[in-house]
């Protein structure tokens, strides 16, 4: 059934093959940072470094893990180079898919499912499909990558997490902090909501007498090596939570209008899946009632002898199964309890969007258990005729089908401007794309023009992604004010941000700015406009990164992601800034002489220049932050290898 599974897997993503990026409106953005990362990071083994390439600059790890980046770098490797980065982020996006079936029905396997019920959970899985997470539509609609590759990883983590509890074997400990961690660093979120999952299956467990000391002496391990596996990046993390964005995700709408969407199969599943979800939940429980005092929550043995072996065997399967059925039922009551409880964050707004596909994955298991049991009466014909049944459903019904493919190709003035910003914007400095969704699709041929140009050419956008890890927001919303604000305005904050040049995707925005005085129309080819920004008088180009209210001669000597070099004159001393995000790792010198430097209101890097030419140099290095992070993780890691040795010298001894 898993082969089945699988192959249903790569039918349905069969489209993606091509020369062109998979579809998704976050793809430009992964292979923007996987374009750095492989070999500005990887390349050196650095577990971190500063990112220049969207808004003012970032840390690229802090709070989007390298997960995803060090699979696309594995996949090259393995390779040997011969797949591109867009190759090798297809293949991630393939795998991603491919995989979760096989993690699906090892997590049914871990909460007691039979194999054959397992299999079609594999199957099933496959029909669950979120907007805000795994599934054809946040893969392909939205480009989810890492929330699909955290799904897999979701799953094994859960799974064994419950083998842990079970005691089932050495394996599952090791295997629990590995996913957990592995999860941490590629999807943030996921892990909080396999948090809030095994919170609910410890509650089940314990309401049903099934949850051993000792079992949770092993999960307070993994816990522990969990955290320690991902410390290197956990601890920085943790530690400069100061430099978080703001939420940008989407709008959660009430409980009871959620779950009518369920029902009608507006998201998450099929149209009638939920009623077969419902029904095989409703089952289950009306089993462990009727199953006597051990197949009901908190009840004990109903009999010792032998003649009611079978009986308390069946009783506690069916008290067993309860667990999954109560683990998902609750988890939406629970994470808009959350929300309704600690108000709009972060964490509360996020749980009940992103758990949305982690409760349909595990909510299968209601369907897939009865009709198991089912086939099973007719033997290995009746098993054959449920999985045909099952991927037949797959095949017509999967939610998102015609999804998997590539990015369009962009209308050819998308494509120019793309090459006359290589030309145009000087190394260093970055160009602003105006927004117009979702007008701008027609008129560019893709979704998010803005990342697209900015991976293709190759130049630095002001343009933001994921807002969430920027410490600069509202630097990030400053393309979007380009047809409403007076031109004059947006000029000057522009320039202080370092916009050398401005993309207009309309003609409308183009008469509106270069009628300004401010912007320079200085390439056109309809209805795609570049304009050069122009800095208002006594002050420094944009291109330079420096700005100040005093009259300012400046321009960039040193363009490196982490070592920027300016050539400064003023006649008085002058406050000035530096269109690049504060951080505590950067540090400066002035002259050759460290020199303090300050944090602007909206989080850029300030400094004070006194009267006369001057070389400012900044340089971004690691903290004590990230060298404890790092230290953790090494001890950790030597920590469980002495404990898998010291466990076999002594399981031979014994």
């Amino acid at each position: 059934m898993l082969a089945v599974a699988v192959a249903l897997a790569l039918v349905l993503v069969s489209g993606v093959v091509g020369g062109r990026p998979p579809a998704g409106e976050d793809v430009m953005a992964h292979l923007i940072r996987a374009d750095f990362g492989l070999p500005h990071l990887v390349a050196h083994l650095r577990p971190d470094g500063w990112f220049p390439r969207l808004v003012v600059g970032q840390q690229e790890f802090l709070f989007n893990g390298p997960g995803l980046t060090w699979l696309v770098a594995l996949v090259r490797a393995a390779t040997l180079g011969t797949l591109s980065t867009t190759g090798a982020l297809k293949v991630v996006c393939v795998a991603g898919v491919a995989a979760l079936p096989p993690a699906a029905a090892f997590l049914a396997r871990s909460y007691g499912l039979s194999r054959p019920a397992a299999g079609l959970v594999a199957v099933l899985s496959l029909l669950v499909s979120s907007p805000y997470g795994p599934g054809l539509q946040g893969l392909f609609r939205v480009g989810l990558v890492p929330n699909q590759v955290g799904a897999v990883l979701f799953c094994l983590g859960l799974g064994a997490v419950v083998r842990t509890l079970d005691g089932r074997g050495r394996r599952w400990p090791v295997t629990a902090a590995l996913a957990g961690a592995g999860l941490l660093v590629t999807h943030l979120v996921s892990a909080l909501i396999l948090t809030v999952f095994v919170v609910l299956t410890l509650a089940a467990r314990a309401a049903g007498g099934r949850l051993p000391r000792r079992g949770l002496g092993r999960l307070a391990a993994v816990a522990a090596g969990t955290a320690g596996l991902a410390a290197f990046w956990l601890v920085p993390m943790v530690a400069h939570r100061d430099l978080h964005g703001v939420y940008t995700g989407w709008s959660t709408p009430p409980l009871g209008t959620r779950l009518l969407d369920l029902a009608a199969g507006r998201v998450l599943w099929p149209a009638g899946f939920a009623v077969l979800v419902v029904a095989g939940w409703v089952r289950q429980v009306a089993l462990a009632v009727t199953a006597g005092p051990a197949g009901r929550l908190g009840g004990g043995s109903a009999g010792s002898d032998a003649a009611d072996a079978d009986a308390d065997a069946a009783d506690a399967a069916a008290a067993r199964a309860l667990v999954w059925v109560v683990v998902p039922a609750l988890y939406l009551p629970l994470a808009y309890g959350l929300l309704h409880l600690f108000g709009p964050g972060d964490v509360t707004l996020q749980l009940p969007n992103r758990g949305l596909g982690y409760v349909g994955l595990m909510a299968t298991f209601a369907v897939a258990a009865p009709l198991a049991e089912l086939a099973g009466r007719f033997g290995g014909a009746g098993r054959a005729g449920a999985v045909v049944l099952a991927g037949a459903a797959v095949l017509a019904l999967a939610p998102g089908r015609g999804l998997p493919g590539q990015l369009p190709e962009p209308k050819a003035p998308l494509r120019a401007a793309a090459g006359a910003l290589r030309a145009l914007v000087p190394p260093g400095a970055r160009f602003a794309t105006e927004r117009d969704f979702p007008a701008e699709i027609a008129r560019t041929g893709v979704v998010h023009p803005e990342t697209w140009l900015a991976r293709v050419s190759g130049r630095n956008s002001l343009n933001g992604y994921n807002l969430e890890t920027v410490s600069t927001p509202d630097a990030a919303f400053e393309p979007d004010l380009l047809q409403s604000d007076d031109p004059g305005v947006s000029a000057d904050r522009l320039a202080r941000l370092g916009v050398s040049h401005v993309v207009a995707t309309d003609d409308g925005v183009l008469v509106r700015l270069a009628t300004s005085g401010r912007f320079r129309p200085v390439w056109h080819d309809p209805p795609v406009s570049i304009l050069a920004v122009e800095p208002r008088d006594g002050a420094p180009p944009p291109a330079s990164l420096a700005a100040s209210p005093a009259p300012l001669s400046a321009f960039l000597t040193d363009t490196r992601a982490e070592h920027l070099g300016l050539a400064l004159h003023t006649d008085r001393a002058a406050p000035v800034t530096v269109a690049v995000a504060w951080s505590p790792k950067w540090h400066a010198r002035l002259d050759g002489r460290p020199v303090r430097l300050g944090r602007t209101g909206d989080g850029l890097i300030a400094a004070a220049v006194p009267p006369g030419d001057h070389a400012l140099g900044l340089t971004y290095r690691a903290d004590g932050w990230d060298r404890l992070g790092l230290a953790v993780t090494a001890l950790t890691l030597l920590a469980g290898l002495a404990g898998q040795l010291m466990s076999r010298i002594f399981s031979r001894t014994a």
